[in-house]
């Protein structure tokens, strides 16, 4: 049985409340999280995040299936149920260059080509950029079987659209920062232009200076004036934080949107551990 690492969620979930929610689901090499968020009264209904170890003799698809399998609110019915694959095999091309001819090629090229995985491509809302990525033809077979009527998104995709919907009120030029256990999904933007997404691996918080640092340098941001908004597993309160202060003179920790309803449950934890998660289920 698969316990989740955390968890939110409120009592006595009914198949009404059910039925106007909006399931999103996000997996990636490490971890699987869910939201349900209940559309008619934008209030989050559940919020779950588990950690996943696999081998060569146990893979992700399986270690995922017995996560799912052993999530009885998973195997209830939902409005919408939206898919989305956080995997850095990613490649972000200017509608102008786009081709569907050139995807495969595309994404050997960037990320080697010793997996032969499943190459698909969406057009990210509100931004003139298409997102070609590869993902395993195992774990899009499970999900597809699981959620049948699921859609699917790249994260790369919902960040980009979740920023244009919330985060861009201003035109300043911006880093987020979105951290798990092991890794951080970095997004810049400058001059209202996408400069860079790219997944970080990182072991400490030197790693993740060194990294945050190097992109200011090689997209001439200056880092006492830029905007650093974090969010995801980062205690305001740690050794990583006090080394982003060391750098950074304007970090921002990411808000919860004014139009989420903010439950009791939701406060027993920092809400910027799923802010970024819950504007994708808004925006999706």
């Amino acid at each position: 049985m698969h316990k989740p690492a955390f968890q939110i969620e409120v009592s006595d979930i009914s198949d009404e409340d059910l039925l106007q929610s909006r399931l999103l689901v996000e997996v990636n090499p490490n971890a699987f999280t869910y939201v349900l968020l209940n559309q008619r009264n934008m209030s989050p209904l559940v919020v779950k995040y588990f950690q996943l170890e696999y081998s060569k003799e146990h893979p992700l698809a399986d270690v995922l299936r017995e996560v799912l399998e052993s999530d009885p609110l998973l195997k209830r019915s939902v409005k919408e149920t939206l898919l989305v694959y956080n995997f850095p095999e990613s490649s972000l091309v200017p509608e102008s260059l786009f081709t569907t001819d050139a995807n495969r090629e595309i994404i050997d090229t960037l990320h080697g080509n010793l997996q032969k995985g499943l190459i698909l491509t969406e057009k990210i809302p509100w931004w003139e950029i298409f997102n070609v990525y590869r993902i395993s033809p195992d774990l899009h077979h499970l999900l597809q079987q699981t959620f049948s009527a699921g859609k699917y998104w790249h994260y790369y995709s919902l960040m980009l659209k979740s920023y244009k919907m919330f985060d861009s009120t201003d035109p300043e030029d911006c880093i987020k920062v979105i951290f798990y256990a092991d890794k951080m999904v970095v997004l810049v933007v400058r001059k209202e232009k996408v400069q860079l997404m790219q997944t970080f691996l990182y072991h400490d918080a030197k790693d993740v200076a060194y990294h945050l640092l190097n992109c200011c340098h090689r997209l001439g941001l200056n880092q006492e004036e830029v905007k650093l908004l974090v969010g995801g597993l980062i205690d305001s309160q740690s050794t990583l934080s006090t080394e982003l202060h060391k750098y950074f003179l304007r970090i921002r920790f990411e808000e919860i949107d004014e139009s989420i309803k903010v439950t009791d449950e939701l406060k027993e934890l920092p809400l910027h551990y799923f802010s970024s998660i819950l504007k994708m289920a808004v925006c999706a």
